[in-house]
């Protein structure tokens, strides 16, 4: 199983890119729900205007649509794929703004910002139609 991913990422070089996507999504979901009181997550989304829904069920929108992401790509899907660069960008694009005006420009601004084109660019491949040559439905 593993070794099939990793032969699937490597015939897909922009894979990595959303593989990486879902990775960072997972993991700040995670360390959000591990330590909460986190000056990090304090000041990145608690004090900003991700307040409309309460900080736990942030963190498993992140765990979610980052697994969901993952499993896209094991699956090699591409519809799926594109659901879930539409989810994660539309994510990260509110977790970069959330940031940018209320984060007092934190270091994490940067990683926000690329993984949100990065899944971006594959929602654009992906409508544009330039994936159909190299996925299956």
């Amino acid at each position: 199983m593993v070794r099939r991913l990793i032969s699937s990422m490597k015939a897909h070089d922009h894979w990595f890119a959303e593989w990486w996507s879902s990775v960072l999504l997972m993991v700040v979901g995670i360390y959000g729900l591990c330590i909460p009181n986190s000056f990090i997550i304090q000041r990145s989304f608690i004090d900003g205007f991700l307040k409309i829904l309460p900080f736990d069920v942030w963190q498993w929108l992140f765990i979610v649509f980052g697994l969901f992401q993952f499993i896209a790509l094991r699956c090699e899907s591409i519809i799926g794929r594109g659901i879930a660069a539409f989810f994660a960008s539309s994510l990260l694009i509110w977790g970069f703004l959330n940031i940018l005006i209320y984060g007092q420009w934190h270091f994490s601004l940067v990683a926000w910002g690329v993984f949100a084109v990065v899944n971006l660019y594959a929602l654009y491949r992906i409508v544009r139609g330039i994936e159909k040559h190299y996925e299956l439905l």
